[in-house]
């Protein structure tokens, strides 16, 4: 595993989200429903799209890259986004997004 590659990535695919959930607040798009179930497909799209740049190449690796990311989210999360939204650690929503980060990695597996 590449862990400069994992950790910068991690940290890449957090700030992405970050913008991304900070942007629809701001012209107050969060709020509806459906604004729940884009945003983690958003994320889980954008990990494909991360670990497409990675190519793992067997599952338990690319399961690796994908927990990786959920614990750099969750850390990044407590020291950053609880600060605005104490509350953030109770939305489904976040933890869809979590899930779906975590098996995204899986989908870019190279076949042998």
């Amino acid at each position: 595993m590449n862990w400069k590659k994992t950790i910068s990535f991690g940290i890449l695919l957090w700030i992405i989200m970050f913008v991304i959930i900070s942007i629809f607040i701001a012209f107050d798009i969060y709020k509806f429903v459906w604004m729940e179930v884009i945003t983690p497909i958003i994320a889980g799209i954008v990990s494909l799209v991360l670990a497409g740049k990675i190519k793992p190449s067997k599952v338990a690796a690319a399961l690796g890259y994908g927990l990786s990311w959920v614990v750099i989210g969750l850390i990044l999360d407590a020291i950053v986004t609880l600060r605005f939204n104490p509350a953030v650690f109770t939305f489904w929503s976040l933890w869809l997004g979590y899930l779906l980060v975590l098996l995204a990695p899986v989908l870019r597996v190279k076949k042998a």
